[in-house]
């Protein structure tokens, strides 16, 4: 018999994870995968277009859910929009501030588990944090599901989960804004936009690859000659304090996604 993995929640990010399963579809053909919200309409022509086999639930005012996985993926403040019959096997949590306290206060399960992906799941390439406090098959179960999604980085408290929204939840749209400003830096200097956004975008690559086997101060270190353009621009984000203004929206990040005690 097939495990089911119920969805709950049609959003960006319950999609980009759906995306990510696609690409391991292999991993997953013990799993009966079932998505659910309150509007069907709004998630029928994603699942059509999707290589995987999802079933849309119908909206009902309780869901059942005996013996299956069941992934939050709605907003945070969705949690309270569904009721639930059964005990779950594990509840699988990408709900930010939300406890594992208030997620047992609502939803009956053997196991859960919180994590911090991000919407690069949609290409197995998910930076994500996992938080389980539960036995090591449930542990193993959350963190297998979460592999398909790209890296699986375990902390040991939910606070740690709150510090990943700067590492990796919130760090892709900041990652963006320095991609806006170097594209437009490049149209400024007579590029044209195509070519600045492609520049940029291998650079990204680049980067990534590079990030891999060097610290960031052996990527600068590698780049900078004395005296010479690199360290005249680096000198100019030292004086603005760049990595004072990066630490500090992080940490707004972070408190406003910390969790709330239930």
């Amino acid at each position: 018999m097939k495990t089911r993995l119920l969805v709950v929640g049609y959003g960006r990010m319950a999609q980009a994870m759906l995306r990510g399963f696609a690409t391991h579809a292999s991993k997953l053909e013990s799993f009966c995968i079932q998505i659910t919200g309150r509007d069907p309409k709004k998630i029928r022509p994603f699942v059509q277009d999707l290589p995987l086999e999802v079933a849309i639930l119908p909206p009902t005012p309780t869901l059942d859910i005996e013996d299956a996985i069941v992934l939050l993926a709605t907003k945070p403040y969705g949690l309270e929009s569904f009721k639930y019959s059964g005990m779950a096997s594990l509840v699988l949590s990408v709900l930010a501030g939300v406890s594992v306290g208030k997620l047992a206060g609502h939803i009956k399960s053997q196991a859960y588990a919180r994590c911090m992906p991000n919407i690069a799941a949609s290409y197995a390439l998910s930076s994500t944090s996992l938080y389980a406090p539960c036995a090591t098959p449930a542990r193993d179960r959350a963190r297998a599901l979460l592999e398909c999604l790209g890296g699986v980085v375990e902390v040991s408290s939910e606070a740690l989960i709150d510090a990943s929204l700067a590492t990796n939840g919130s760090a892709l749209a900041f990652l963006s804004m320095v991609a806006q400003g170097l594209v437009g830096a490049g149209v400024r200097e007579g590029l044209g936009y195509d070519q600045a956004f492609e520049l940029v975008a291998q650079s990204f690559n680049g980067f990534a690859r590079l990030l891999r086997e060097n610290t960031p101060q052996e990527i600068i270190n590698a780049i900078c000659t004395p005296g010479g353009a690199t360290i005249e621009g680096l000198s100019v984000l030292e004086q603005r304090a760049f990595k004072g203004i990066i630490m500090r929206a992080c940490h707004a990040v972070v408190k406003k996604g910390r969790t709330k005690s239930s």
